[in-house]
């Protein structure tokens, strides 16, 4: 009877092990009303609950994900939040930059989302006043005559020194934020259709606004 019960025993530890090992994981993301609100060992943030943090909103990935990672993406829940704007759909399917095919709507095709990354150091020769340089494709932006630098602040974020740039490239806007902490860095970069920035670079706003460094 004893090895009889055996399995039964064991398959219940099992239970038990994985229920205990999802109950003790961290929490990153949480709903508060009409916003989220996640938070690592590295910072926190809010956001509208129209957009979500990229895995660390899937309850089974999450006791797999890191606690201080080095870049998490965030996204719209959907896009069809954006989609009611005709100048915005107008301006993509007249554009150049937008591929499109007969089984692709325009909708389908546009970015929407931001990244925060963090650095440990600025590529050499560029400065922290011209941070935005540091992008992988900025040779490519800057080449195709289409960049064109919108604004180029200094600004405090979470009581640390920051950049913050904004920049279209064609019928992109793009927000590239830069705050040192520590001798390291952190980048907030968002990217969207022009012409639905204003509406985007709002929740970039309260993204920025609500984050606090560790």
């Amino acid at each position: 009877m004893k090895f009889k019960a055996l399995p039964y025993i064991l398959l219940i530890c099992s239970v038990v092990l994985i229920a205990l090992f999802f109950m003790l994981t961290p929490t990153y993301l949480t709903a508060n009303g009409d916003m989220n609100h996640f938070e690592d060992n590295d910072y926190s943030f809010d956001l509208p609950n129209t957009w979500t943090v990229y895995e660390y909103n899937d309850a089974i990935k999450t006791p797999f994900l890191s606690s201080s990672p080095s870049s998490i993406i965030l996204n719209p829940t959907s896009k069809k939040i954006y989609n009611d704007n005709e100048a915005a759909i107008s301006q993509l399917e007249n554009s150049s930059d937008v591929i499109n095919t007969s089984a692709t709507n325009v909708t389908d095709v546009y970015i929407i989302k931001a990244e925060i990354s963090k650095f440990d150091k600025l590529p050499n020769g560029v400065s922290f006043e011209e941070a935005y340089k540091s992008d992988s494709i900025y040779g490519v932006m800057e080449g195709s005559g289409q960049f064109n630098l919108e604004s180029s602040e200094p600004v405090t974020i979470s009581g640390k020194n920051a950049m913050r740039f904004n920049y279209n490239v064609g019928s992109t806007s793009y927000r590239d934020t830069w705050v040192e902490s520590n001798g390291h860095y952190y980048r907030f970069f968002g990217q969207c259709p022009s012409g639905i920035s204003s509406d985007v670079f709002g929740v970039f706003d309260t993204i920025e606004n609500s984050w606090k460094i560790k």
